[in-house]
């Protein structure tokens, strides 16, 4: 691999944030403007104005599971030293670490590799299970998702494993008011939550890739900090534990489906505390105490969109020291300021119903009376008058937006359409600095492949994502009210690209995931979009669905929620339209090959002799492809692990290109190519970070056709999960897409 020494502009965030579901919060402990938060895909940020606005702190950073954080803690002792767990599943196989920074977060290294943590899993919006012992500061406990309960005594620098078993852990905290009083609580596999997947024959853990570890929760206590423990009650799972100040015995507990619990023997029983708390069962996982009033306490069910007859934003609150409860006020749109437009169309356009959606923690503000902070699905909010109001600031920096594609306007520079797993796209023309939103269509709430049409201008073509594993293709043009959707997609299948054909006006094609004999394939539309028909594309007979090994795909390679599939995949990349011959495109399948018509479709030649597909093992996964912008004869490949393939003579040979060093695995998570002022291509390379592979984030790009390789500094931002690059038809604006870390913009020059 040759390296020039040219450079690429700066990478500046661009005016979509990170984030994703956020399940934790932290106030720092002396300085009441910085909070910290956790997400289940992004990592950890941090305010620095009281929650008005978000930062990411994940340098230090490298491995796949690096940004799935299942807890965070700060030291009262020492308020600059944090710790992180983070983890994941692949294979069967649970990933984890513990992080600590010592400036406040802006740097971190890892300290511990014992246990498995599950940052994206089931118990992600529960309590923090890492703590740091009030009453010494080189005191340490962290609970893992699997491998136990480890201790360190020397401030996180070294870990010994407790003599607990290997059970779930839900929730670690140290006693406030007794030194050396550990408690650790766990949930059983019966608790776990899996709304978004359906379990079929093999169960909950089947799907989690797990073994049993409990039927039942239990409550573990240590009175010497961690050398040896007694199980005080088995039963309930415990999410979450709160302390009474009035009475050191006194113990508050969310218990999952459990609901409110309380004891009065330092743990040793457990009684119900939920009178006047939603009726029928529901689930619990945050209980908190106001700093104060040491009489008032508050708490959330988890709600979730199925469910009905549930106040909006359903916050509780207790007066008398959570012996009884009442709904703290019946939230309307008018009681909301500063949360984002698109949650308007939430329940049938209620904002408030919104934000009330998945509360997964509480937080009292430990310096200002009345001030609470809850985090959920969509960001951070804040009320300043004890929740009867709150307000969001659009959740700055710290957006929802897992993405999945960039698209670039063939004519208008700076001009970028972006997609996500959970919005509608959106749109720039400045280059990232500022973004609008294109309508969406009820019961679908994420987008995937996106063209933005030069033949026609003003006109988008999405593939939209709904409910129950269902798809279309919208059209919007720019004025009109309201999309329209052209081709509805039955059960399983799924918007994977959207091309143009540059020279005939008004074709389009579509490449469509899923099971065949259901309707994948790829689609071809010879009226500006309106109609589409099904093309002669078939793979070989033994392909049933594409991708091929779906299920494999989807659930261990790319996806972010396992079994969760076609969550920020990654997508628009694996068909493209040459730009030098009317009629002519490709089509790419991950383990199988390449395929290329010269006739709009009708008839179909295999081009994937001499590419990767079947001797480098079942993470050589073909992810994009592209033609030249330069030679009508060249084509790109791109594959995870295996790196990028050119071909020079429209596929009847291929050679790898980059990267060309021994045992060195490279992904391609996104391709874009311009013609450069050379003559040759200008080419930048995306790579997301993997378990499978054991690769790194990084970014590469070069002046001439993949000759020479610069790689783009980007450290900073840790382990990103790149999903989509575009240069703008100038090529000199870039933008990338992330995973749970917004999206970015740049510049290439000189």
């Amino acid at each position: 691999m040759l390296y020039s020494s040219r450079q690429a502009g700066a990478l500046m965030p661009a005016a979509l944030g990170g984030g994703g579901y956020i399940t934790g919060l932290l106030q720092h402990p002396v300085d009441s403007r910085i909070l910290y938060a956790r997400c289940d895909v992004a990592g950890v940020f941090r305010s620095r104005d009281g929650g008005e606005s978000w930062e990411t702190l994940n340098r230090g950073m490298t491995r796949a599971f690096h940004h799935q954080v299942q807890s965070f803690a700060i030291s009262r002792h020492h308020p600059e030293v944090m710790f992180r767990c983070c983890g994941e599943v692949r294979s069967r196989i649970f990933y984890g670490a513990v992080h600590k920074s010592i400036d406040g977060g802006n740097n971190w290294y890892e300290v511990c590799e014992g246990m498995g943590f599950y940052g994206n899993g089931p118990t992600r919006m529960y309590g923090e299970v890492i703590a740091v012992d009030p009453f010494h500061q080189g005191i340490i406990a962290a609970g893992g998702y699997t491998g136990g309960l480890w201790i360190s005594r020397d401030e996180g620098e070294s870990w010994e494993p407790s003599s607990l078993p290997e059970e779930r852990f839900g929730c670690v905290a140290f006693h406030p008011d007794q030194p050396g009083a550990l408690y650790a609580g766990t949930i059983s596999d019966d608790e776990l939550n899996m709304d978004y997947a359906d379990p079929g024959e093999h169960g909950i853990l089947g799907l989690l890739q797990d073994s049993p570890r409990g039927r039942a929760g239990k409550l573990y206590f240590s009175s010497d900090s961690g050398q040896s423990w007694e199980l005080l009650a088995e039963g309930p799972s415990f999410a979450e534990l709160s302390f009474d100040s009035l009475n050191p015995q006194r113990l508050l507990a969310a218990c999952i489906w459990g609901g409110i619990r309380s004891s009065a023997d330092g743990g040793r029983s457990w009684q119900s505390a939920g009178e006047g708390l939603l009726k029928g069962i529901q689930r619990y996982g945050t209980v908190v105490r106001d700093w104060h009033d040491p009489q008032r306490w508050y708490t959330a069910p988890d709600v979730r969109p199925q469910m009905k007859d549930i106040p909006p934003v359903p916050l509780y609150v207790s007066d008398d020291g959570a012996e009884r409860w009442k709904l703290l006020h019946v939230h309307r749109d008018t009681d909301l300021s500063g949360f984002p437009a698109y949650m308007d169309s939430f329940d049938g356009g209620s904002r408030a119903c919104a934000a009330g959606w998945a509360i997964s923690k509480l937080i009292v503000d430990r310096f200002t009376p009345g001030r609470l902070y809850l985090c959920n699905w969509y960001g951070v909010a804040i009320s300043e008058d004890y929740g009867m109001t709150w307000r969001a600031k659009e959740f700055r920096g710290l957006e929802t937006t897992c993405m999945e594609a960039a698209a670039a306007d063939k004519y208008q520079p700076g001009k970028f359409c972006v997609t996500m797993a959970d919005h509608s796209p959106k749109v720039t023309e400045d280059g990232g600095l500022t973004f609008r939103s294109l309508p969406g269509l009820p019961s679908y709430s994420g987008s995937s492949a996106v063209v933005i049409s030069a033949a026609d201008p003003g006109l988008y073509l999405y593939g939209l994502i709904g409910h129950s594993r269902t798809a279309c293709i919208a059209a919007y043009r720019d004025g009109e009210d309201k999309a329209l959707a052209v081709l509805t997609l039955g059960h399983g299948l799924f918007v994977q690209a959207l091309r143009e054909d540059y020279h005939q006006h008004g074709i389009y094609y579509a490449y469509v995931d899923g099971e065949i004999s259901a309707g994948a394939g790829i689609y071809r539309s010879r009226d500006g979009g309106v109609s589409w028909e099904r093309t002669a594309f078939r793979p070989q007979a033994h392909v049933a669905t594409l991708p091929h090994h779906k299920r494999w795909i989807e659930a261990e390679l790319l996806s972010v929620v396992v079994y969760q599939v076609k969550n920020a995949c990654g997508s628009n990349q694996l068909m493209d339209t040459n730009p030098h011959r009317a009629g002519q495109l490709l089509a790419g399948e991950a383990t199988e090959g390449v395929w290329q018509s010269s006739d709009s479709g009708v008839t179909w030649d295999y081009i994937g002799e001499g590419l990767p597909f079947q001797h480098s093992g079942p993470a050589a996964v073909l992810n994009a492809v592209a033609y030249s912008p330069s030679h009508p004869e060249t084509i790109y490949a791109g594959f995870i692990s295996e790196g990028l393939w050119r071909s020079s003579n429209g596929g009847q040979s291929w050679h790898k290109l980059f990267p060309v060093t021994e045992g060195k695995p490279f992904n391609v998570s996104g391709i874009s190519a311009r013609r450069g002022e050379s003559g040759e291509d200008l080419l930048i390379l995306a790579s997301e970070p993997m378990v499978r592979t054991s690769t790194e984030s990084e970014l590469a790009w070069s002046r001439d056709g993949g000759e020479t390789w610069d790689k783009w500094e980007h450290t900073g931002l840790g382990a990103v999960r790149w999903k989509g690059i575009a240069l703008d038809c100038e090529g000199g604006q870039v933008l990338a897409v992330t995973c749970g870390n917004g999206a970015f913009r740049g510049t290439i020059s000189g």
